[in-house]
């Protein structure tokens, strides 16, 4: 990280009484529990005194170098790049970090060109609607971006089991970049693509597997950023305005880490660590809108104020409308516009928590009516035409929560249901679900 480094301040060590120092009386103690929980004395350190050059070195993930040197050369070149997000907060914040990443790059990349203006920008995002497409990449979408114009698809936080929209890109002439970190499909196959940039890749043509496999998706994409600004500079020393750039990035990917509740170990722990403490100095005009609306605006963000303030509020268009609005906010809105997308993410909000409400309440009383409570019941799986499908996975949160069990909820239509689910330790709910694939039209997601 030489070129990002030297203009962050590292935490202060912790005074002896809080015993990170290794004098304190209490420090014994927070040694047992970090070992105890699988941390010896230099993951400890670590943990406790994260530095932002634990982070490794981007090129270890597979096919990031090409993909990075491939998305470069489409900028140079001038082809149309798309950015194709997932709608929750993870997937927002990588499309927003890899927007700015080549605007900052190529400062005209994203804006019409030509006298009258009618030039089309050579820089998409795309995220598509929840209820409409459904999570991941979708051939639609893709034949409707390569009818655009567009010659470069780059994935962030989707995209690693769509082996047959990949396929479809390729007979369309697409170069597909996938950047992902959901878990492959069971039987092994990967999209045939230009690049997986993936972390937990342990297939045959990721070669050696990366050392930590763990990143939520806008840290993959943080990393890909980092990398495309060393190549596009020749040095790893990038220049101020870039650096600071980086840094903002950095703030979305610490937001995203704390909201997909990924393990706050290694990476992660540096990423939201540095993330969080730049949320407050932000320069991305969108952030500072929401933090404004959401009450925040001058104050230290830490994880809370990330899971319970912030994230909702990003997820609230994804949940109750399209989340191509919270891409707008964080990417091309004005002041003016970001602070009218702001207020409209706190009214979706606010309509988000009835709904998760009334639909909460009702699905506890048919879990208790069906038995599903019970000590011999192991999971809660319930259906109804009524439930909002952008709503239920929280839910599902709720309902583990109150009774410790698995728990799907789907909204029915007609023959088919579609919905979330979440689960407990020690349950690979999405194991579960590859176990009774026949009976599902799709799926994928994380253990969890």
């Amino acid at each position: 990280m030489r070129g990002l480094t030297h203009r962050w301040i590292e935490p202060k060590p912790l005074p002896p009484s809080h015993g990170s120092t290794g004098t304190g009386p209490i420090e014994p103690l927070v040694r047992r529990i970090l070992l105890a929980r699988g941390l010896g004395d230099r993951a400890a350190h670590g943990f406790l005194h994260p530095r932002l050059t634990d982070l490794h070195p981007p090129t270890l993930i597979p096919d990031l170098e090409p993909a990075a040197a491939r998305i470069l050369d489409a900028l140079r070149r001038g082809e149309r790049i798309a950015i194709y997000g997932d709608y929750d907060v993870d997937g927002i914040a990588a499309t927003a970090i890899l927007f700015h990443t080549l605007r900052m790059i190529d400062p005209t990349i994203d804006r019409a060109t030509g006298a009258t203006g009618a030039t089309p920008a050579r820089l998409v995002t795309y995220v598509p609607h929840r209820l409409d497409e459904g999570y991941g990449l979708n051939a639609g979408a893709i034949e409707r971006l390569a009818a655009d114009g567009v010659r470069l698809v780059v994935t962030v936080d989707c995209g690693v089991t769509a082996v047959d929209v990949a396929a479809r890109a390729r007979a369309l002439g697409l170069d597909l970049i996938i950047t992902d970190h959901h878990l492959p499909r069971t039987d092994g196959a990967m999209p045939d693509a230009f690049g997986v940039v993936h972390p937990g890749r342990c297939d045959a043509g990721a070669g050696a597997p990366y050392p930590f496999p763990d990143l939520c998706g806008a840290g993959v994409a943080f990393k890909l950023a980092w990398r495309i600004a060393v190549l596009a500079h020749g040095s790893d020393r990038l220049p101020e305005d870039q650096r600071e750039t980086l840094l903002d990035l950095l703030a979305l990917a610490g937001i995203a880490t704390i909201t997909d509740v990924v393990p706050l170990l290694g990476e992660n722990r540096v990423i939201a660590r540095f993330g969080l403490g730049r949320v407050k100095h932000t320069r991305l005009t969108g952030m500072r809108a929401l933090l404004d609306a959401a009450g925040l605006d001058g104050q230290r963000v830490g994880s809370e104020e990330a899971g319970f303030v912030i994230g909702p509020r990003l997820n609230a268009c994804g949940r109750m409308g399209h989340a191509a609005l919270a891409v707008e906010l964080l990417t091309t809105a004005t002041e003016a516009r970001a602070a009218e997308i702001a207020r409209r993410l706190e009214a979706q909000n606010r309509e988000r928590r009835a709904t998760e409400r009334a639909i909460f309440e009702i699905a506890c009383e048919r879990t208790e009516r069906a038995g599903m409570a019970g000590p011999d019941r192991r999971a809660i799986v319930l259906a109804d035409p009524g439930w909002h499908p952008g709503v239920v996975g929280i839910v599902c949160s709720r309902l583990v929560g109150r009774y410790s069990r698995p728990a799907i909820l789907m909204q029915r239509h007609g023959d088919l249901c579609k919905g979330s689910g979440r689960s407990v330790d020690g349950f690979d709910l999405h194991a579960g679900l590859a176990a009774c694939a026949e009976h599902l039209e799709t799926y994928g997601g994380h253990q969890m």
